[in-house]
């Protein structure tokens, strides 16, 4: 085999143990609990900053949120968590726009939400 031939079922390898990895963990029963929860608790900080005036700091809160809401795979949570996720989206533009007053109270709606549904979670 040549070098470069190597090379490429080696890269083609690690993909897909990354993305099998990836995918294990929020598959399972337990992923699907870490990431809700951490998702949960990433938009809390963001509503947090947005109270507190701090538009960046919401903002990379909720980028962090998203990842974290990126790795909740099957049907979870279903529509209720992609509903929040929209909602969630507002509240980014508005933070983007600089308001924050706005921005906090659109957070705090989706953060009830995502609390409601983390609890209706089997853990």
């Amino acid at each position: 085999m040549s070098k470069i031939a190597k090379k490429l079922i080696g890269v083609v390898l690690a993909g897909f143990i990354g993305l099998a990895g990836s995918a294990f963990a929020a598959e399972n029963a337990a992923g699907v609990v870490e990431h809700t929860d951490l998702t949960v608790k990433s938009i809390k900080a963001a509503l947090e900053a947005a109270k507190a005036g701090n538009a960046a700091e919401s903002l990379a809160n909720i980028k962090q949120g998203r990842q974290h809401y990126k790795e909740i795979t099957g049907d979870a949570a279903g529509k209720p968590l992609q509903d929040a996720i929209k909602v969630l989206r507002e509240g980014q533009v508005a933070l983007e726009a600089g308001d924050t007053k706005k921005g906090a109270e659109i957070l705090t709606g989706v953060v009830s939400s995502l609390e409601k549904i983390q609890s209706g979670i089997k853990k």
